[in-house]
């Protein structure tokens, strides 16, 4: 890593080059710029928080591709750029807004001084990944000293790879994963002067749609997008008493990064629910999916299943889970993948899509986790377009009430549990027809057996990948799961039907 006065001279130096011409494609170094923004800035705009009358912050503004667009609706917008013939076009294009300012600064640079707490959001596209590790944590904290609580900050950036076509004699962008931006937000921590505590709450984590599809429409010549991935982050400044423990919970408890490998390790490359490709395979059968189709997967973990459905029937899949962690390896796993999927942190109770969007909703032992499953049902509901489908497996439970012990595990895992014939009763009550509720449990306690077998007849290599803990809790959680389905208290369901 370049000392700061060096790297900061390289990135100026770099843009000083590339900006010569002042144009859309000199900005997103690509040659097709003028058609991608056209597709990719209202995408971007509609992921902003609502901006009427607010005062926005614009980190690396270049030439105002967003600025205009920001000033139509914003109370104010300072627009900032550190190459003056840069925010000079900017000014010159959108001059005619009387309520933005420009300034010419590095945001690195201690002399750039915004006052605490005076912004309402800070939107920076594409700045990041042309500052040092050291320079991003820094700019993150004064980020949140600028912000005003409950304000939020949106950042845009590639990830894993180049993303543009534009030849260059050499290249300083950082192209780094994206669990580092997370954890350098996620580590965001504040006190004001009355000791009251403030963190950066994680709003939205997703790729941009424009360039998943621009991926998979482009010809085998063209591969720039197949090695990166367009990712933008939300984040809110809220009061660390804020309540978000169940989420807090899936990553740092049930689906930390180890945990997640360690499950992947037992369902197989890319899955984390039963029965990995093998159940994939049988129960995306019965979607008779048609290319083209849209799919929407609720609690779609690391992605296989997403992957599955989009190589091999041209479908569009938009994965949601609501565990950061799932959506990072999601998206690393989507590097180089020529379909159309697309993945988001999000809370599918909390989630809006318009009615009549998706084709089909797909959810793979999630919905556990949901303790209000009539609302979403109709939620789902609205979503599907007419004659859409829904296919959802999910632990049940049998009718009654529960063991001493089955009870601890549901409470201990925050799990809702219903039986089989009340939950398709539920899709009923939401307005779905040609429901199919099938009791699964007897393929259940098959796939635990494989499953087991595999893990215990390759128990060092297991140890030896993760360690004796985890292969322990492995192989006692998957015998309590069989004692349980054996015995008829723990049951697996399969639901299908259809928005007629």
């Amino acid at each position: 890593m370049a000392p700061h006065g060096e790297e900061r001279a390289i990135q100026k130096n770099y843009w000083i080059e590339h900006s010569a011409d002042l144009t859309v494609e000199s900005m997103m170094l690509d040659s097709r710029a003028s058609d991608l923004d056209k597709e990719e800035k209202p995408e971007v705009l509609s992921l902003l928080p609502p901006f009427e009358g607010k005062s926005i912050l614009e980190l690396g503004a270049g030439i105002g591709r967003f600025t205009g667009e920001l000033a139509k609706k914003a109370g104010q917008v300072l627009a900032v750029d550190f190459i003056e013939s840069v925010i000079k076009k900017n000014e010159s294009i959108n001059g005619h807004f009387k309520n933005v300012s420009y300034m010419c600064a590095d945001v690195t640079s201690p002399d750039m001084q915004i006052l605490p707490e005076s912004v309402d959001i800070i939107f920076s596209n594409w700045l990041l990944m042309y500052l040092s590790d050291n320079e991003v944590e820094n700019l993150a904290v004064r980020m949140m000293k600028w912000l005003r609580v409950g304000g939020y900050i949106f950042f845009r950036e590639s990830c894993f790879h180049q993303s543009g076509d534009c030849k260059r004699k050499s290249n300083p962008t950082h192209y780094r994963e994206p669990r580092f931006y997370t954890k350098v937000f996620k580590d965001c921590h504040m006190q004001n002067g009355s000791g009251t505590s403030f963190e950066l709450s994680l709003t939205g984590f997703k790729c941009i749609g424009a360039y998943v599809r621009n991926k998979k429409n482009q010809n085998q010549a063209m591969i720039l997008f197949s090695h990166s991935t367009i990712i933008c982050w939300i984040w809110q400044k809220v009061r660390s008493t804020d309540d978000r423990a169940f989420q807090q919970f899936l990553d740092n408890v049930q689906y930390s990064c180890s945990g997640i490998l360690r499950y992947e390790r037992v369902f197989g490359e890319g899955f984390v629910s039963t029965g990995g490709i093998d159940t994939t395979k049988e129960f995306v059968a019965k979607l008779e999916l048609k290319p083209g189709e849209k799919v929407l997967d609720v609690g779609c973990g690391i992605g296989g299943g997403d992957f599955f459905m989009a190589k091999n029937f041209d479908v569009e899949v938009v994965g949601i889970d609501l565990s950061v962690n799932m959506v990072s390896l999601a998206l690393e796993r989507a590097i180089g993948c020529k379909c159309s999927v697309e993945f988001e942190v999000a809370d599918c109770t909390k989630k809006m899509y318009p009615d009549d969007t998706f084709d089909v909703i797909y959810s793979r032992d999630t919905i556990l986790h949901i303790q209000d499953k009539p609302a979403l049902f109709r939620s789902f509901f609205k979503w599907l377009k007419p004659g859409g489908r829904v296919l959802i497996s999910d632990y049940c439970k049998s009718a009654g009430l529960p063991s001493a012990d089955f009870s601890k595990y549901i409470n201990q895992r925050g799990y809702d549990l219903h039986d089989i014939e009340a939950y398709g009763q539920m899709l009923k009550d939401a307005g779905f027809a040609e429901v199919i509720a099938e009791d699964r449990t007897d393929q259940f306690v098959n796939v635990l057996k494989r499953e087991l077998d595999v893990i215990e007849k390759d128990k060092a290599t297991f140890i030896q990948e993760f360690s004796e803990k985890d292969y322990s809790e492995i192989v006692d959680g998957w015998k309590a799961k069989l004692k349980r389905s054996i015995a008829g208290e723990q049951r697996w369901g399969l639901f299908i039907a259809k928005k007629i």
